[in-house]
């Protein structure tokens, strides 16, 4: 892979460090998505998965989101799992009270369902005598970004927008001598939205609309523009606009409930499946973006970037996962 720096921290690279002091080292807004498992304070392992109570894993975790804010693009996109219900509301409440992170989805993600490979052993859990209340075969995912709003609506309400095409249709109907009632009397409901150039409410006009609109008396004086000028304007500015947007490349696969198969333990005792990441990066970033995993564990997150055509950089703190992850991103890199 390419040898590219994110700071001082070359991309691409699990870097063995603790996640906080690895993400100090990030500049601010330098990374597309981050995507990280955390601990879930259940005991998994003594070494990584266990505070002494819930309030001193809430303010590490919380530290972590705050670095997770600084170091995300405004236009990034932000997941994390978990499956303990009472601590992701401890979680999500000091997220909103401590981060500017807006709350957008939670995913289910179900490990049994039919055709998963493991659904007959997981049924054995659910047929046990004596069972006092319903078996988890669910985690969880929780999705983030910096904006309240999606699609092209945010960038039509603002007046900042589309300025020159606003200001455009404004002297147009000052060419033309007419209110906008008596334009729609005389074209038509269609050309409502064209002459709101001082309103949220503005758009440009369809062609249709736009030819009549030319064939109304004007002055002179008033050079008018081919439409396909107009439009390609339109579009240019549509697009550097969506850019300041997150990044959502809709699959049409997915909605908040994920069937996935439980991932096999290849040196780690909760490993998540790269397909799912993966599905993950497709919809939030895009190829050559920067994804960040601060718990890399075995390394899924930089496998899924690998296979979508990502950068990656991350950080684990325990020497025998990074040794695991570096090993599966060599048999990518070198498949047999």
């Amino acid at each position: 892979m390419t040898k590219e720096l994110l700071g001082e921290l070359e991309l691409n690279r699990i870097y063995q460090r603790d996640c906080i002091e690895g993400m100090r080292l990030l500049p601010d807004d330098s990374v597309d998505l981050i995507v990280i498992d955390p601990p879930y304070n259940i005991s998994k392992d003594e070494r990584w998965d266990k505070w002494r109570t819930v309030d001193d894993y809430v303010s590490f975790m919380t530290e972590v989101f705050r670095e997770c804010e600084r170091v995300l693009k405004d236009n990034g996109s932000f997941y994390w799992f978990h499956n303990d219900f009472e601590q992701i509301v401890e979680l999500h409440r000091a997220l909103c009270e401590n981060t500017s992170f807006i709350f957008k989805q939670f995913i289910v993600w179900n490990k049994r369902f039919e055709g998963a490979k493991l659904k007959g052993y997981l049924d054995g859990h659910i047929a046990v005598d004596g069972l006092r209340n319903y078996k988890q075969m669910a985690e969880y995912i929780l999705f983030y970004t910096f904006q309240d709003e999606t699609g092209l609506t945010r960038v039509k309400h603002s007046l900042d927008n589309f300025t020159t095409l606003r200001n455009y249709f404004r002297d147009f109907q000052q060419a033309i001598g007419l209110t906008k009632k008596a334009i729609i009397d005389s074209v038509g409901q269609c050309a409502d939205h064209c002459f709101r150039w001082n309103s949220a409410q503005w758009d440009l006009p369809t062609p249709e609309t736009y030819e009549a609109l030319s064939e109304l008396p004007r002055d002179n004086d008033f050079v008018l523009r081919e439409y396909e000028d107009l439009r390609r304007e339109y579009e240019d500015l549509r697009r550097e606009y969506e850019d300041l947007r997150y990044t959502f490349n809709n699959q049409k696969t997915h909605h908040s409930v994920w069937n996935y198969e439980v991932a096999p333990k290849v040196g780690h005792v909760t490993p998540k499946p790269v397909k799912l990441i993966e599905n993950i990066i497709r919809h939030s970033s895009n190829e050559d973006d920067v994804v960040l995993d601060c718990f890399m564990g075995s390394g899924t997150t930089a496998v899924a970037a690998v296979r979508t055509n990502r950068n990656f950089i991350g950080f684990e703190r325990e020497p025998e996962y990074v040794r695991i992850a570096n090993k599966r991103l060599d048999n990518e890199e070198n498949p047999q």
